[in-house]
């Protein structure tokens, strides 16, 4: 068989589409990085308890008080680990990425079951999407946009997207022939009886297609650390990279922290918008009278808003005062005025010493930091592209050599920092007779 150059193909039209819909590209990135930052200054911008209480009266009002303390109780032990901030990031990440998956999903669902056609045209699709994995999602992400958020939410949208769809239009389908006839009998619109019979009967469904979607997107975000997208993801890619178990141990609990409470106020939130799920919670209710009923006191809406808003408040005042003095006593020394710098590295000794050498001096000096740990070829798209604005650990002109062809003209070598170095292969002390590769030879 003649050998078929599809990767050439792929090449030359990634390198085309970059070429020409460079525009398209930045709206895209713009739009998800500003929607990721206003979130995420929302969820980590306040006293970590007191955003972590306020989670937690959302918990006590979607599922009980036992639950609610529970919640905080968990939220307060990823804060104790010290990874409360990436924890908000990954939230965010989660957020945004299923609230666009939600929006796109719904109604292609409900569009698939009310047509046999587009139905059976969108079931391939959404095996592919479905079965490929996770990983290749990243590959044009960071090509077309480079590392950070936006990659980590594209293929995040991506990945979560199938069972919105399908779960949307089984839920439909579902819905029994004789009362959508019942309902045109009537006289009822195609569009009321999507609205008034077929959507509140489909509702349970729905849901747990969201819930779906929701355990799949923090699932692909853990994934998207590897392109920079920051969050407990990062802190995963890191542990796995530098062998540090004790890292991934924390981080891995902190992300089954957060799967537990989305997984949990998503199904009671399914039982609080669907018809079916008010009634079989009523009937919870009822036969557990009496039996814990302050464990499973449920406090209304409006004493949950209250609770929120207060707790809200307190946070955002504490988080102003707490800015307000840091300013203050960095006056003196304030040379980057708060200006960003994103810094990337390679998980090897010499650019993890040097990286966190700068970040210090950096800070000192007033600058704001962002440090991501990256593969080679990551790291280097995102240099060439603005992304990153520098790092410490290049070796040329041999082991990446690869990567400075093809992105130099878009680099500055700054010089070498340490030399002269080369690589070698070592043997133990104990193998005698081995002094060259040619001696390796008959040996294996």
């Amino acid at each position: 068989m003649p050998r078929l150059h599809f990767g050439n193909w792929i090449e030359d039209l990634v390198g085309w589409l970059q070429s020409h819909l460079t525009w398209v590209f930045d709206i895209v990135n713009t739009v998800l990085g500003g929607m990721y930052d206003a979130v995420d200054a929302v969820l980590g911008g306040g006293e970590p308890l007191l955003m972590a209480g306020v989670l937690a009266v959302i918990a006590c009002w979607l599922r009980g008080l036992l639950p609610g303390a529970l919640a905080f109780v968990g939220l307060a032990l990823i804060d104790s680990l010290g990874l409360w901030d990436d924890a908000m990031d990954t939230l965010s990440l989660v957020l945004v990425a299923s609230v666009i998956t939600i929006v796109f999903a719904v109604p292609l669902g409900i569009w698939a079951a009310r047509s046999e056609r587009v139905s059976a045209q969108l079931r391939p699709v959404l095996d592919v999407m479905q079965t490929m994995p996770a990983f290749i999602y990243l590959i044009p992400g960071v090509m077309f946009f480079g590392v950070g958020t936006t990659p980590g939410l594209l293929a995040t949208i991506i990945f979560a997207m199938p069972p919105g769809v399908r779960m949307t239009e089984l839920g439909i389908r579902q819905v029994d022939g004789e009362l959508i006839e019942a309902a045109e009998a009537f006289g009822t619109s195609p569009r009321s009886t999507l609205a008034r019979v077929q959507l509140p009967l489909a509702l349970p469904t729905i849901m747990a297609g969201v819930n779906q979607v929701i355990m799949l997107a923090l699932s692909m975000v853990v994934i998207g650390g590897m392109a920079g997208a920051g969050g407990l993801g990062e802190q995963v890619y890191s542990a796995i990279t530098q062998l540090k178990v004790g890292l991934a141990a924390e981080s891995g609990v902190a992300v089954v922290i957060l799967a537990m409470y989305l997984d949990r106020m998503t199904g009671a939130l399914g039982q609080r918008v669907s018809p079916l799920g008010r009634r079989a919670a009523a009937k919870a209710a009822v036969a557990a009278a009496g039996r814990f009923k302050l464990a499973h006191y449920k406090p209304g809406g409006a004493v949950a808003v209250i609770g929120v808003v207060i707790l809200a408040l307190v946070a955002g005042g504490m988080n102003l005062a707490g800015s307000g003095s840091s300013q203050e006593a960095a006056a003196g020394t304030d040379v980057g005025q708060g200006k960003k710098i994103n810094i990337g590295y390679i998980p090897w000794d010499e650019g993890t010493a040097t990286t966190y050498l700068w970040k210090e001096l950096l800070e000192q000096r007033g600058y704001e930091t962002d440090v991501k740990q990256l593969d080679p070829g990551p790291l280097y798209s995102g240099v060439a592209r603005g992304d990153i604005d520098f790092q410490t650990d290049a070796w040329l002109p041999t082991t990446h050599k690869a990567y400075w062809d093809k992105y130099s003209a878009q680099l500055d070598d700054l010089g070498a920092w340490y030399g002269p170095t080369s690589l070698e292969l070592t043997v133990p002390s104990y193998v005698k007779g081995v002094d060259s590769l040619a001696d390796l030879k008959g040996r294996g």
